[in-house]
C-alpha cells in the first residue's frame, strides 16, 4: 500500500508517535534487543481449549489491537445490497445501512426496498438495550417535534439476536458468556484458563474439525448461540434457538470491506444470508464497511421509555434499570485523600496551588506485532492504524450526545481526522480538550495553569492561562473575541472553583473522533481539592449542536512531589506538510 508512505501528517504527529512509542518500549527491552515486549497471551499452535478459540477468533478477526491486543471493536458503519423480506415477500434493496454500538449496546437498520410490485419500501429500524422501535427520519423524537418514533417491544429479541450472532458480536457475546467482565476491551486470553472447554456459560467443541462455540445471546432470556468457526477462525454459521424459533445466519467472503483509504485489517463477512424457521428473511452482499470507532448513538426516545415500561407493569414484570445504560459514575475520591489536610490561603479558601498528576483511561502504547494473515506490515503501521481503536473519546462510552442531525457529520470529519482535526494543524487543543493543568499557581484573586504537551493521546503542546477568580461576571466587551481557552472567569462555591468559559473559536474540536462544537459553546470547570488531590469536573453546553449537556467523566489529580514536575516545556515547533493530492483516513 504504497500510498501509506504519502500520509497527510504534521511533524508534531509523527514526532508523538516516535516519542510515545520509545518511552512504552524503553524499560520492557533487554540489552541490544530492539523488539516489543511479547503479547500477553499467545496460543501454541494446534491449541483446541476455549481460551485459544476465543483468542484466535478475535484475532483473525482483527479485533484485537494495540501491543497487548486489547478487544477494541466499539462500533460499526456498514452498506451492503441484496433482498430483505417485507410482509413475506422479497424486497430488492437500494439502501441497507446498520450503525451498530457494541458498548450499550444498540443497532440502527435504515433501508429502502423495491417490492415485486415495484413499490418503494422504507424502514428505519432500532434496538437499544430492551427497548426497540422504528423511526420515520434517524434519531424521531430526540429532539422534539421532529419525527415519529413507534415502540416496538416485540421485536427487541429478535433485533438483539441479529446484533449478537453477527460476524463481529458473535465472539463479543461468546467471550461475555465466558468470563464477564468490568475492564475495558480485555484480552480474551487474559480472562479464561488454559486446557478447560467451558468456561461460564460459553463452550468448545470441535466437529470434523471445526471449532463449535455455544454460548447465550445477551439480553435475551433462553436463547442459545451456536457458532461453527472455518479454519481461518472466522464464523461461518450461527445457529440461535429461542423457543419454537430457530434463526441462522450464514457468512462468508470475510475481507476488510473498509474504503481504500482506511484499510486497517478489520475483516468482516462479505456475504451474510439470515434465515428464519428456514425461511430467508436477509440476504445481503457487503459493499463497504468502516470498523474504525466511529460515532454511532442511539437515544432512547422518551415516548418509547414510556410505552414500552407501561407495557412491563401491565405484564407484571420489573421494569428495566434505565440507569444501567448510563456509563459507570466515577469511583469516589480515596479515603487517604481526606485523612490529609487541605492548605487554604489567608483568605480561607483552598490553595490549588502544586504540580499535578491525573488519571486517564489510557493503553500502554506501543507497536503491535504483525497480524496472522497481515502481509503489508510494519509494527510503525500498525500503532497508527491501531489508535483509531485506542484513543479514549473513540472507545469511550461515555461520549457527547449530538442532535441526530449532526450524526453523520461527526462521523465524517473523524474519518477525515487527517485534515480536519485542528491538532493535526498545530491549533492548541482548546478547552476541555487540554484536560485539567499539570500546574497550578494560585493567590487571593486570581490563578494560573500551565499544561503540558502531548495532553490528548500524544497531541497539543504546552498551554496557559490566567483567570481571574474574584466573582466577577463576564464583560459583554470583552466576551465578543473568540479564543482558544475562552473567555473564563472564576468564582468560589465554598471549597469548590467553578470556572465559566465562553467566547471560543468554533474550530477545536472536544475530543478526537469529530467531537465538533459550535462557537455558542459554554464549558464550566469545577475543582474540589481535598487534601492532596483535586476532582476535576466539566460540563459542557452547546445548544446549537447538542441534545443536552455533556457531562464528561470526573478526574482526579494528585499532587507531584517531585519538584522539578513542574518545569513544564515551552511550547515547541509545529510545522505541517502537505501533498494535497494524495491523504489517507488511516488516522490518529
Amino acid at each position: 500500500m504504497a500510498f501509506r508512505r504519502q500520509i497527510i501528517w504534521t511533524s508534531v504527529a509523527i514526532e508523538v508517535v516516535l516519542t510515545i512509542s520509545a518511552l512504552s518500549t524503553a524499560g520492557a527491552q533487554a540489552p541490544g534487543a530492539n523488539r516489543e515486549p511479547p503479547p500477553p497471551y499467545r496460543p501454541a499452535a494446534g491449541t483446541k481449549d476455549l481460551r485459544a478459540v476465543l483468542f484466535n477468533w478475535t484475532w483473525h478477526m482483527g479485533m484485537l489491537r494495540g501491543i497487548d491486543e486489547h478487544e477494541l471493536i466499539v462500533s460499526l458503519e456498514y452498506q451492503g445490497k441484496g433482498t430483505i423480506q417485507v410482509d413475506g415477500q422479497p424486497c430488492t434493496l437500494t439502501k441497507y445501512r446498520v450503525s451498530t454500538n457494541y458498548q450499550m449496546p444498540g443497532q440502527r437498520v435504515q433501508y429502502t426496498c423495491a417490492r415485486p410490485n415495484g413499490q418503494t419500501y422504507s424502514g428505519i429500524e432500532v434496538v437499544s438495550g430492551q427497548y426497540a422501535w422504528n423511526e420515520d427520519i434517524p434519531g424521531a423524537e430526540i429532539i422534539p417535534g421532529k419525527g415519529k418514533a413507534t415502540p416496538m417491544p416485540g421485536a427487541v429479541e429478535e433485533r438483539l439476536i441479529r446484533l449478537w450472532a453477527s460476524p463481529q458480536g458473535a465472539p463479543k457475546a461468546a467471550l461475555a458468556g465466558a468470563a464477564p467482565t468490568t475492564e475495558l476491551g480485555p484480552n480474551p486470553g487474559t480472562l479464561l484458563q488454559d486446557g478447560v472447554a467451558k468456561t461460564g456459560e460459553t463452550s468448545v467443541s470441535w466437529e470434523t474439525g471445526k471449532p463449535v462455540v455455544t454460548f447465550p445471546v445477551p439480553g435475551v432470556p433462553g436463547a442459545t448461540a451456536t457458532a461453527t468457526l472455518d479454519a481461518k477462525y472466522m464464523v461461518e454459521r450461527v445457529v440461535v434457538k429461542h423457543g419454537a424459533t430457530t434463526t441462522e445466519f450464514a457468512y462468508g467472503d470475510y475481507q476488510d470491506w473498509n474504503n481504500p483509504l482506511n484499510k486497517i485489517e478489520a475483516f468482516y463477512a462479505g456475504k451474510m444470508v439470515e434465515r428464519r424457521n428456514g425461511v430467508v428473511v436477509r440476504d445481503l452482499t457487503t459493499v463497504e464497511t468502516e470498523t474504525g470507532s466511529v460515532y454511532v448513538v442511539m437515544p432512547v426516545p422518551a415516548s418509547v421509555r414510556a410505552a414500552i415500561a407501561e407495557r412491563k407493569r401491565d405484564s407484571a414484570q420489573p421494569q428495566e434499570n434505565v440507569a444501567a445504560e448510563q456509563p459507570a459514575s466515577p469511583k469516589n475520591q480515596e479515603a487517604a485523600a481526606g485523612q490529609q489536610q487541605t492548605p487554604r490561603l489567608a483568605n480561607g479558601k483552598p490553595d490549588l496551588t502544586g504540580n499535578w498528576n491525573f488519571n486517564a483511561m489510557n493503553w500502554r502504547y506501543g507497536f503491535r506485532r504483525c497480524g496472522p494473515t497481515q502481509v503489508d506490515c510494519t509494527r510503525a503501521i500498525n500503532q497508527t492504524v491501531d489508535f483509531e481503536f485506542e484513543a479514549p473519546s473513540r472507545f469511550g462510552p461515555n461520549r457527547p450526545l449530538y442532535k441526530p442531525e449532526y450524526w453523520d457529520k461527526v462521523q465524517q470529519l473523524d474519518m477525515w481526522t487527517n485534515k480536519e482535526d485542528p491538532v493535526m494543524t498545530c491549533q492548541p487543543l482548546g478547552i476541555p480538550r487540554q484536560g485539567p493543568p499539570r500546574r497550578i499557581v494560585q493567590t487571593a484573586n486570581d490563578i494560573i495553569f500551565f499544561y503540558t504537551r502531548y495532553a490528548d493521546g500524544g497531541g497539543g503542546y504546552g498551554e496557559y492561562r490566567i483567570i481571574p477568580t474574584d466573582g466577577r461576571k463576564h464583560d459583554p466587551q470583552k466576551a465578543i473575541e473568540t479564543t482558544y481557552m475562552g473567555y473564563t472567569v472564576g468564582r468560589w462555591e465554598g471549597d469548590t472553583l467553578v470556572l465559566d468559559s465562553i467566547s471560543f473559536v468554533e474550530s477545536t474540536w472536544l475530543a478526537r473522533g469529530g467531537f465538533f462544537h459550535s462557537d455558542q459553546m459554554h464549558v464550566v470547570e469545577r475543582f474540589t481539592r481535598q487534601g492532596n488531590q483535586i476532582r476535576y469536573e466539566v460540563t459542557v453546553e452547546d445548544p446549537d449542536v447538542l441534545v443536552e449537556p455533556w457531562v464528561m467523566t470526573p478526574r482526579t489529580m494528585r499532587l507531584n512531589p517531585n519538584p522539578e514536575a513542574g518545569l513544564l516545556p515551552e511550547r515547541g515547533n509545529c510545522e505541517v506538510y502537505e501533498l494535497k493530492d494524495i491523504t489517507s483516513q488511516i488516522r490518529h
